[in-house]
């Protein structure tokens, strides 16, 4: 097959605030990406999902035949779902990626790769620099931190009342923070998986009331120099903890094996 012989067929695990977009992106290519279908929870389509058909289970998705799969419906429905997509020797791309601090769950979606000659492919969602730090690896990193400023509101809800001042609300390893904050700190995760890992990652979590967008600073040190990286992410109007860069890096993501120049 030539690469532009048809668009690359893509599923989707979830179909909310992040589901929404991709799909409306997508339709920017369509020779190069062709959404099939969307997993949830009820198979049943909104009235705002009438843009691609909606199925009830990950067979019914599967059966479809989709190049590559892409998960979006968070750590429990990448640590359930995952493997089957993998072993069936589907491509998936991941989002929900502060589940593979748990070792067990990680260790299961590589034999599930192994065994599917498949391959998990992590998206830089709302962070950066990744390919630098994963490049920095090779020659040895000595530490890598990553603060996380977001909202009060976003971070503390109704706990986030009356707050004037910025609030430390974790600081530690990466591998604590990706499971104390699943939906906030999904970019920890993969900032500990292109560089040093989760126990070496360290995490700052911040509760900010002066800022309205969501902020992550990454910096490393090693062998190849000292890296820094700011970045700040207008959030989702659906969904205030996740970036509206998610589904654009979910989108370059998918393009990225059919582009006839890729980047990174």
């Amino acid at each position: 097959m030539t690469m532009r012989e048809r668009p690359r067929r893509v599923g989707l695990i979830g179909f909310g605030a992040i589901g929404q977009p991709v799909v409306e992106l997508a339709t920017q290519y369509p020779n190069d990406l062709e959404i099939v279908a969307a997993c949830t929870r009820t198979g049943i389509p909104r009235q705002s999902d009438a843009t691609v058909p909606v199925v009830a289970t990950l067979d019914d998705l599967l059966r479809l035949r989709p190049d590559v799969v892409v998960e979006i419906a968070g750590h429990d429905a990448l640590r359930e779902h995952g493997p089957h997509v993998l072993t069936a020797g589907i491509d998936l791309v991941a989002v929900s990626v502060g589940v593979l601090a748990i070792p067990d769950v990680e260790s299961d979606l590589l034999a599930a790769a192994i065994e599917g000659g498949s391959q998990i492919r992590v998206a830089s969602g709302a962070i950066g620099a990744l390919d630098a730090l994963a490049a920095a690896k090779i020659g040895g990193i000595e530490r890598v931190t990553h603060t996380t400023r977001k909202p009060a509101r976003t971070l503390l809800g109704d706990d986030a009342d009356g707050m004037t001042e910025a609030r430390d609300v974790f600081n530690g390893p990466a591998r604590e923070a990706a499971l104390r904050f699943p939906e906030s700190v999904n970019v920890t995760a993969a900032v500990s998986l292109a560089g040093i890992g989760f126990d070496r990652t360290m995490v700052r979590v911040i509760a900010d009331p002066a800022v309205d967008r969501n902020v992550h600073q990454v910096e490393a040190e090693g062998d190849f120099g000292y890296l820094s990286f700011e970045i700040r992410n207008v959030p989702s109007a659906d969904n205030p903890k996740t970036g509206k860069i998610v589904a654009m890096s979910i989108i370059s993501t998918l393009r990225q094996p059919w582009l006839p120049l890729s980047i990174g």
